[in-house]
């Protein structure tokens, strides 16, 4: 890793007091999270990937065509992967996605844009799950997704990047420009005794998230201070339990390289806002491929597993 690279991403400094360490919870959930909004969620009986991105490209690599990175994605991956949904259509969030789909037969859900990308890939039809701009859920196993109507947080510049609509089945490979947007959602994935919040971009539409709840929140943090009130406004309508700050970290070298952050990221901040807004939920950092458990009824009391 140049020095360069840690100068503009610097390198995340652990702190322990967010940390908690524990034995896995017996029948609850754990979540994995693998960089930038990418999370697996497993029950006893299912896993949902959510935003899987993992190919990681270099930031010179952003000048050509986006191709998976087979080696780098199923090395982390579990072996058995039921549904994929995407919050939205970035290529740091979708990219990945329908080769993931292809080869472990998962379903795709998500935008019209999402499964754009996914009959590109050459996916049947019955495995993409469109969800209308107005929301929809959808049950996979023991897991309900609900597709709650949301906005892309103001990332670059103060705008929202690379906005509109992909259609139809786009020949593959594309650069990064080609993933539009495709419209935002956030995702509120509910199983017996565990309801998760994942805020992949840092926005949220007031209305849509009005009578929700959630026990966990994954609160995007790229973009939170174009958003005004944000993570207030995020605890006041779900009344998290636990908080865990995601999309933070810099997306252009191997997990291997470790957490660094993206510029202008204030991630003692965010935490510290937590303190002030979350009503008591607990907060957790997360290392890549770290394994969170979540007891069931007991959101405050998630470990990561030692």
């Amino acid at each position: 890793m140049s020095s360069l690279y840690e100068r503009i991403f610097p390198r995340w400094q652990k702190d322990s007091f967010f940390r908690p360490t524990g034995r896995p919870a017996e029948g609850g959930v754990t979540l994995t999270w693998l960089g930038t909004a990418s999370f697996v969620v497993r029950t006893a009986t299912t896993t949902v990937l959510v935003d899987p991105y993992l190919t990681r490209l270099s930031i010179p690599g952003l000048l050509f065509s986006h191709e998976p990175d087979e080696r780098a994605i199923f090395s982390v991956l579990p072996p058995r992967v039921d549904a994929i949904v995407c919050g939205h259509s970035h290529y740091d969030h979708v990219a990945d996605a329908p080769r993931i789909a292809k080869r472990t037969g998962a379903m795709l859900v998500g935008s019209e844009s999402t499964c754009a990308w996914g009959a590109a890939e050459g996916l049947d039809e019955s495995r993409l799950v469109r969800i209308s701009p107005r929301g929809g859920s959808v049950t996979v196993g023991d897991i309900e997704i609900r597709m709650v109507p949301s906005r892309h947080g103001k990332a670059l510049f103060h705008r929202v990047p690379l906005p509109g609509f992909v259609d139809g089945a786009p020949r593959l490979p594309q650069p990064i420009w080609a993933y539009k947007m495709g419209g935002a959602f956030g995702v509120l994935l509910r199983t017996e005794g565990c309801s998760i919040y994942h805020n992949g971009s840092a926005d949220l539409v007031d209305a849509e998230l009005r009578g929700l709840s959630a026990d966990v929140l994954l609160a995007c943090l790229a973009g939170r201070r174009g958003t005004q009130s944000y993570l207030k406004r995020l605890v006041d309508h779900l009344a998290p339990r636990l908080i865990v700050p995601t999309h933070h970290d810099a997306f252009f070298s191997p997990l291997s390289q470790g957490v660094h952050l993206l510029p202008g990221i204030d991630l003692q901040g965010f935490l510290s806002e937590c303190a002030v807004y979350g009503n008591g939920a607990s907060r957790v950092t997360v290392d890549y491929e770290e394994a969170l458990s979540i007891p069931r009824g007991d959101a405050r009391g998630a470990v990561l597993v030692s």
